[in-house]
């Protein structure tokens, strides 16, 4: 019997990494992650342009475990937010897989990732400054035994 193999190309690995209301598929990832003793790292954000300090932050963000998780607000989020968006977010999503140090983009439909973070339970939570509103967030991420960074 002859065993046939699936070869994804280059476009259907990028569209892999890029997940919408799927806890089932994160679930599982998470456990092989965990099992295989990988250190999570998650930020949040519109991330609606990448230039070359945005890509800079994003490398320094990588540096801080060996999974990267971005959590992507969805347009709606953004939209509740007053936020004006140049691209949508299934473009900025892709442009977001398609760097190889990224390991999920999660599109997040609430304008908080608290309750996407109470799933994913990552060791280390990454923001540019320390911003009050994010206080319950940190707070959850410290409680499961992360920490927070905060970086320029």
């Amino acid at each position: 019997m002859i065993q046939q193999t699936t070869i994804k190309t280059e476009l259907e690995r990028i569209q892999s990494r890029i997940h919408k209301n799927d806890t089932g598929s994160l679930e599982k990832k998470l456990a092989y992650w965990r099992f295989k003793s990988y250190k999570i790292v998650f930020i949040f954000g519109n991330y609606d342009i990448l230039d070359r300090k945005r890509i800079e932050y994003l490398t320094q963000v990588a540096d801080f475990g060996n999974r990267f998780v971005i959590g992507l607000r969805s347009d709606e989020a953004a939209k509740r937010l007053g936020t004006e968006l140049v691209n949508d977010e299934y473009t900025r999503a892709t442009v977001l897989a398609s760097l190889r140090f990224v390991s999920r983009v999660e599109i997040i439909d609430d304008v908080s990732p608290l309750e996407f973070i109470k799933i994913l339970k990552p060791h280390v939570l990454v923001d540019s400054k320390a911003d009050a509103k994010q206080a319950a967030c940190y707070e959850t991420i410290i409680a499961n035994g992360g920490k927070v960074e905060l970086i320029d």
